[in-house]
């Protein structure tokens, strides 16, 4: 039975949504991440839950034998502005869409407490889609969903991180040609409980509720993203890769959910068509193509996923790059988070100390990057982001 995953679960919720019986639901639990909670008076251990499960099914069907590495960065430069990397997504989501298709993928819920698979029919709708969050997406009723539109006749665009893919290729059992799988090169996943008491506190500083938050922010360049949030009162927070105490603890790893230690879809491989991540150290393979606002890599896996990518190749300026080079920069495309022993206390911490007190024990730092945060956060420092905002606006 599907409770013998333990803390393997990677939280896709494929056994939610396979259940004949509904007596499978994903509930949070103290550290804020979703696992598999089984109401066993309606189970008639039909095993279904074991057999799309990603983590306890034998095989996955890995990648394709296609490897195929290209450097791609959006015409329009609004959408390359708005976009974590080159705007590959949107590339692909506009294309399957002219096909009369749909887009599923990751976005904030309305009060930004917390990110959610939906499915997505128009460019508006897209725009929700778009952006990297650092936190675990729930998939709610989405592999159901994309079902139906597959048995539609429509063509459907998937995105996700690849345990995801691989819940929704177990949920589906069989491949469609009108299903395009894009997963993304994936570091792991903070829970909602972290993010939501980091939020918290950020709207008590601006004193007011979120109106918008973007976890890649590229005022100052795509390399030196960061988080900006700005509230309903116009007031607006900005925290560098540096300095952002969220961002900081999601790249030295102490929040992630376990299952991201040891990535069981990274060890078999995800059944992806295409994988979408930045072009770290692009200047190396490709100088001229750096204008500092972002490159994606897109690698393609499968013949059908280089149809896909050859048909949006017209949106995009697509040069080919030698297979494996940029996967240097990429080690999260095949190696798992490496757990660190702050770990162990971190969301028991959470709940005990308060933020306030966690950024003081988790992100101990030397006195002179206090001190750049200071004057980061002076009137300054303030005019300085201002003024870098119009120059790219």
């Amino acid at each position: 039975m599907i409770d013998r995953v333990g803390k393997e679960c990677c939280g896709c919720s494929a056994c939610e949504q396979s259940c004949p019986k509904h007596c499978i639901r994903m509930a949070v639990n103290r550290e804020g991440f979703l696992y598999p909670q089984i109401q066993w008076a309606d189970c008639v251990h039909c095993n279904l839950c074991e057999t799309v499960c990603p983590v306890l099914r034998e095989t996955i069907p890995g990648r394709g034998d296609l490897r195929e590495a290209w450097a791609v960065v959006q015409q329009d430069p609004c959408i390359l502005k708005s976009s974590s990397s080159g705007g590959l997504f949107t590339a692909l989501a506009d294309t399957v869409m002219e096909k009369g298709g749909c887009v599923f993928g990751a976005a904030f819920t309305g009060d930004f407490g917390s990110v959610q698979h939906r499915m997505a029919q128009t460019p508006e709708e897209v725009c929700s889609l778009r952006d990297s969050k650092y936190m675990q997406s729930d998939t709610a009723d989405c592999y159901p969903a994309v079902k139906e539109q597959l048995d539609l006749g429509r063509w459907v665009l998937f995105t996700g991180t690849p345990c995801q893919i691989a819940g929704l290729t177990g949920y589906l059992g069989r491949d469609y040609d009108r299903l395009i799988c894009a997963d993304v090169i994936c570091h792991g996943a903070p829970s909602a409980l972290l993010w939501q008491q980091y939020l918290h506190n950020v709207e008590d500083k601006l004193g007011g509720k979120a109106a918008a938050v973007n976890h890649r922010d590229k005022t100052e360049g795509w390399s030196r993203y960061g988080m900006d949030i700005t509230a309903e009162n116009g007031k607006t927070y900005h925290g560098s890769l540096k300095e952002d105490p969220y961002l900081r603890m999601f790249l030295k790893n102490v929040s992630l959910r376990e299952s991201c230690y040891h990535c069981r879809t990274k060890e078999k491989g995800s059944p992806s068509d295409i994988t979408m991540g930045d072009f770290w150290h692009v200047e190396e393979f490709l100088p001229k193509l750096d204008s500092g606002m972002g490159v994606s890599l897109a690698l393609v896996h499968t013949e059908k996923g280089r149809v896909l990518f050859e048909q949006a190749g017209g949106r995009m300026e697509v040069i080919p790059v030698e297979y494996p080079g940029p996967l240097r920069y990429n080690p999260s495309l095949t190696n798992s988070a490496v757990r660190p022993r702050q770990r162990d206390r971190f969301y028991a911490d959470l709940k005990r100390l308060g933020w306030m007190k966690m950024e003081k024990r988790y992100l101990k730092d030397h006195w002179w990057n206090a001190v750049r945060r200071k004057l980061s956060a002076s009137p300054v420092g303030a005019v300085k982001r201002r003024f870098i905002r119009s120059i790219h606006a």
